[in-house]
């Protein structure tokens, strides 16, 4: 009886010394965060842990945002900036933008030439056909069928710069249409070239007297991109961009777990979904199995690339995942 009663006496102290002990964490947390209320420090807030804007870098990325559209990406810095209230969905293209503060992408003619008949002009409408593109003399050739009313076939010479608000512009030297120099065809008809180009629907192109004007991200699929063109250029094969913002110093360069890698594409803060997974503060690096060349990447196929590699954890708890150019898989198969 009285082991018992002693017993009682030594749980009753137990839990009054627990029930202390939470009073006074309790204390300090209502001291805390009147603290930070009387200093102005705002307290975080689970979206604050976990901003939903992730961090992007590319080096030597032969990236396919469509199956016949690649671009190649020397370098790129920016973000990932979600569409919803939830993170970037990498599988979901249209979950997020692509924010470019600075970078150097450029593509070959056929890509240029897809991007023109399967985005700038597929639609029900639209004034041009069977577009072909071709780089002659640091300039764009384009060559196609007009449709106003009847089919004509038409030629046109451009040279390449960029617009003070940071678009693509593609300045018309000379147009042909049936053969014939289009400026007189033009006058004769009383149109300009903005009738002939109505663009209506127009997806990231529009038209000022002789200028076509292109929002680069606009016009590529998802997901969309925000960039601003400090440069652009015919250079061999192909088109040059480099985007950046003159008024702005770029930002500073990402430390990913494998920095002597030469191919990869990094992700770094925020959350980000692939797949069933969500990870964290984002650490993630996929870095290519094959250096001697650019990083062939699909990131609509991903999941293909993915099985093919493999991963190691850092002790950052960070992810290096290392894949196989997807043009490789593509030939074993």
């Amino acid at each position: 009886m009285g082991s018992a009663i002693r017993a009682g006496i030594q749980l009753e102290t137990l839990l009054r010394m627990i029930s202390k002990a939470l009073g006074i964490v309790a204390g300090l947390a209502v001291l805390a965060s009147a603290a930070a209320r009387s200093t102005g420090v705002p307290r975080r807030t689970s979206a604050e842990a976990h901003p939903e804007i992730v961090q992007i870098e590319m080096r030597n990325v032969h990236l396919h945002v469509d199956a016949d559209i690649i671009l190649d990406v020397t370098r790129l810095r920016g973000t990932m900036i979600s569409t919803s209230q939830h993170p970037p969905v990498f599988d979901d293209p249209k979950s997020y933008v692509l924010n470019i503060a600075a970078g150097s992408v450029s593509m070959d003619m056929t890509s240029l030439q897809n991007l023109m008949n399967r985005r700038a002009f597929a639609y029900e409408g639209a004034p041009l056909e069977n577009v072909k593109v071709q780089a002659k003399e640091g300039r764009l050739e384009m060559t196609g069928t007009l449709r106003k009313g009847i089919h004509v076939p038409f030629a046109t010479k451009a040279s390449v710069g960029v617009m003070d608000d940071g678009k693509l512009r593609l300045h018309t030297e000379s147009v042909k249409a049936a053969g014939v120099p289009a400026k007189g065809l033009l006058n004769l008809f009383g149109l300009k070239l903005e009738n002939l180009m109505d663009l209506k629907q127009r997806r990231g192109i529009d038209v000022q007297e002789n200028d076509i004007v292109i929002s680069p991200g606009e016009l590529l699929p998802p997901p969309a991109m925000r960039g601003r063109l400090t440069s652009a250029a015919v250079r061999g094969n192909r088109l040059v961009q480099t985007f950046g913002d003159p008024n702005a110093k770029e930002p500073p360069a990402l430390k990913p777990p494998a920095p002597g890698a030469r191919n990869y594409i990094y992700f770094s803060g925020g959350d980000i979904r692939f797949g069933k997974l969500t990870m964290h503060e984002a650490d993630l690096q996929l870095i290519d199995l094959d250096p001697r060349d650019p990083f062939d990447f699909f990131p609509a196929r991903y999941d293909a690339q993915l099985v093919a590699g493999y991963s190691k954890n850092t002790p950052q708890h960070g992810l290096k995942t290392y894949m196989p150019d997807f043009d490789d898989l593509v030939r074993r198969k």
